[in-house]
């Protein structure tokens, strides 16, 4: 994962880490899908609303230290204090030393309830926007799946003109199946960044790169436009039908004049596709 704060530092390793052209892959049946020529658009999705039940929200392998009980009683009634403000300082205090016990009793059991609850609730990731693409065009499960088994279309946009435009979190997704060890009452820096590209192998055939925020309702819509030169192709599935591909080709003609068009074609010497200029 590469995060900046100014986008030319990092100009030359997203490019040295990241595949040259990333695609999204989509169905012209559609009208939502549409929108990505039509009004060159982009979605960052909500985590709750994406297909995998773990995305940004990995399990955790919690890690049992000896934890100091003083430095974990300040952590818990800071925690509360942001938590609930309604309480006096005396309902705090019981509460807090209730947790306490809880914690030193099973640690384990309690953090692994309170992550439950945390994962669990939505709201707490309404902040968070993923935005996924694919590494390559010739996908087949990505065809099959989100390219309307062939019928649809693959937009191909060039990595670092959509990450200069899109200025957060980018790289590739780690699938891995080892839950993070999470620390508990110990230091657990870095962990969030792993979370948030954390996936597991039964995903790995998305070949996914994705971008992500943590500022949607602050500083970031769910919606975001992108310039034209920022798409490099547009390429046809197996199955698009011509009167499917003139469309898409004269709406593409208003908003992205200078883009490229395909079609996909199969090999006739070994499993994959080859792509063919058509325009």
């Amino acid at each position: 994962m590469t995060v900046y704060n100014n986008f030319e530092e990092i100009a030359k390793e997203i490019s040295e880490k990241t595949p040259p052209i990333i695609y999204k892959y989509r169905d012209w049946e559609n009208d939502f899908h549409k929108t990505i020529i039509t009004q060159q658009e982009l979605y960052f999705a909500q985590p709750h609303t994406l297909n995998d039940p773990y995305d940004v929200r990995p399990p955790y392998n919690f890690v049992v230290p000896n934890f100091d009980v003083e430095v974990a009683r300040k952590r818990i009634r800071d925690s509360g204090k942001s938590i609930r403000p309604d309480l006096s300082d005396e309902e705090l205090e019981q509460e807090v030393e209730i947790r306490l016990q809880s914690i030193i009793q099973d640690p384990v059991t309690y953090f692994k309830k309170n992550r439950m609850d945390y994962v669990l609730d939505s709201s707490r990731y309404d902040t968070i926007g993923v935005l996924s693409f694919c590494s390559a065009f010739d996908n087949e499960p990505m065809w099959a799946h989100y390219g309307n088994n062939h019928n649809g279309f693959a937009i191909g946009f060039n990595t670092v003109k959509l990450a200069r435009v899109l200025n957060c979190a980018v790289g590739l997704v780690d699938y891995n199946d080892t839950p993070l060890d999470y620390h508990i009452m110990g230091d657990n820096s870095g962990l969030l960044e792993k979370e948030l590209f954390r996936k597991s192998t039964k995903w790995q055939s998305e070949q996914e790169l994705r971008f992500l925020t943590v500022g949607v309702g602050f500083y970031r819509n769910r919606v975001n436009t992108f310039p034209a030169d920022a798409v490099e192709e547009i390429i046809f599935g197996l199955n698009t039908s011509e009167e499917t591909q003139n469309e898409i080709i004269a709406a593409s003609k208003q908003t992205l004049p200078e883009v490229s068009f395909y079609k996909l074609v199969v090999k006739a010497d070994a499993f994959g596709f080859d792509k063919e200029k058509i325009q």
